[in-house]
């Protein structure tokens, strides 16, 4: 495994205006929250507006929610549709369906005949800001949590176009994470983990992980993981520990990383890392599940990734500024590490993008055991016709004056498995070294400061239709206004 960040976000963050107007006042834009699938990503503000920004083809769009306020969880799933929830600070959801595109192969009746985007508004649920956002599989419920410990259902009739929401525990602290398997839900607030299973159309059991209280209030994550080929809960303790219980609560296993955490480990390498000096982390926070073998976790503003298995810290980046929001997708891991700065770390590059690095991917597609560095094929000692020389066997070009190539049925005529690993890895090499004399633009760097008085370019407005209403003609412009 190798990861590293390819390429810069640079250009997706300054297609996001700096400000926007309402009323007689100016606003700064600031990204709050983050969420991605193959397709699209999802970037949530501080003025309530979600940018959808098409990865396939470099399109960014704008989802208004209701009202402007500051956005502090977003979440896609994709189903037939994608559906996006943005939670706010005021605990209301806005809940986006987005129709996806129709295949070319479809007939023209039915490309005419596309929705538009349709908007859910969920109230008068919780007191609190939102602060976790889960989706089921199918997309028809969503549970939602929020800073004052409620736990919200949210079930959603596509036919009748309606949503239902009701309350299913109340923790009475801030839930940190949540994590859904089945019908249980993994709930971790400040104060304790707890494990919510349905028993029937309205009642929910609530089981307590672990039978020790924390001694603190701290925020830690909990999450579903297979650990031995088996599924089982894990949850972050104190003093980088990790509990291991099975499906009713209990606790099986404690795993302890804190002499590993001080052993020296593999540091993801970034564009733009901080010069400040490292900090010393304490202990684990959220947890995240990664390429279905690993666990990534934030602890104080640092990434580790962790191998339950084996034991072991598989590598780690401790050179970031912040970690204001992350979110893990299969092979990719996207973090916020500021108000204007993204980063997109992935153990390939972004295949949505031309770049030097995917015209090469097929170099990274191998596996480890065949990414190793075999050593060459010795020279072979031939007898040419007219003199003696000492010659290499070559595949690509024909014999010379005075060399005679092997013959066709002596072993070396055949590309043997030790010189296909040297010629990738000769391959890579002049790949970096390509890479490395490329000029970035100065953009890339860090920058705390902001621009002032910076024009953009109009953005593209998604018509949203909200439910219950019908759609308005030129709504794009009656968009724009009601943005503006």
């Amino acid at each position: 495994m190798e990861l590293r960040e390819w390429s810069p976000l640079v250009g997706l963050v300054n297609r996001i205006p700096a400000t926007v107007q309402r009323g007689l006042l100016f606003y700064d834009v600031s990204i709050t929250c983050v969420d991605m699938v193959d397709e699209f990503l999802a970037l949530g503000t501080n003025v309530g507006i979600v940018f959808w920004y098409n990865r396939r083809s470099d399109t960014v769009e704008k989802l208004q929610g209701e009202g402007s306020t500051h956005l502090t969880c977003v979440r896609i799933i994709s189903t037939v549709e994608f559906m996006v929830a943005a939670g706010c600070r005021q605990g209301s959801v806005n809940i986006f369906q987005i129709p996806k595109e129709a295949p070319p192969e479809v007939c023209a009746e039915l490309l005419l005949k596309s929705k538009p985007t349709e908007r859910y508004t969920v109230r008068n649920i919780h007191r609190g800001a939102i602060t976790d956002l889960v989706w089921s599989k199918n997309g028809m419920k969503l549970f939602s949590g929020d800073s004052c410990g409620v736990v919200a259902l949210t079930e959603i009739n596509y036919q009748a176009r309606t949503c239902e929401s009701r309350e299913i525990v109340n923790e009475k602290y801030e839930v940190v994470q949540m994590c859904l398997r089945k019908d249980k839900l993994l709930v971790s607030t400040t104060y304790r983990t707890v494990m919510c299973s349905l028993e029937d159309a309205y009642k929910w059991r609530v089981t307590q992980v672990g039978k020790k209280d924390r001694k603190m209030l701290s925020h830690f994550g909990a999450v579903f993981h297979e650990y031995h080929k088996q599924q089982q809960v894990v949850c972050t303790r104190s003093g980088f520990r990790l509990w291991v219980a099975d499906s009713e609560g209990d606790v099986a296993q404690t795993l302890i990383y804190k002499e590993l955490i001080k052993l020296p480990t593999v540091e993801v390498p970034i564009l733009n890392p901080s010069k400040h000096p490292i900090r010393i982390p304490t202990t684990f926070g959220t947890l995240h599940p990664f390429q279905d073998r690993f666990l990534l976790s934030v602890a104080n503003d640092m990434l580790f990734v962790l191998d339950l298995d084996q034991m072991k810290v598989v590598a780690s980046l401790t050179r970031l500024r912040k970690i204001l929001d992350i979110s893990v997708h299969k092979h990719e891991i996207l973090i916020l590490e500021s108000a204007r700065s993204l980063l997109r770390i992935s153990t390939l590059p972004d295949s949505s993008q031309a770049t030097i690095l995917y015209k090469n991917l097929d170099l990274f597609t191998a596996s480890d055991a065949d990414s190793q560095i075999a050593p060459a094929d010795e020279c072979l000692e031939v007898a040419p016709q007219r003199s003696t020389t000492s010659t290499c066997e070559n595949h690509d070009q024909d014999s010379v004056d005075g060399v005679v190539p092997p013959p066709e049925d002596h072993p070396a005529a055949a590309p043997t498995a030790e010189s296909v690993h040297l010629v990738t890895h000769l391959k890579k090499l002049e790949l970096f070294e390509t890479l490395n004399e490329l000029k970035y633009d100065e953009s890339i760097l860090f920058k705390s400061g902001r621009k002032t008085k910076r024009k953009h370019k109009a953005q593209k407005v998604n018509p949203i239709v909200e439910i219950g209403q019908m759609a308005k003609e030129g709504g794009a412009e009656n968009g724009e206004k009601d943005q503006e």
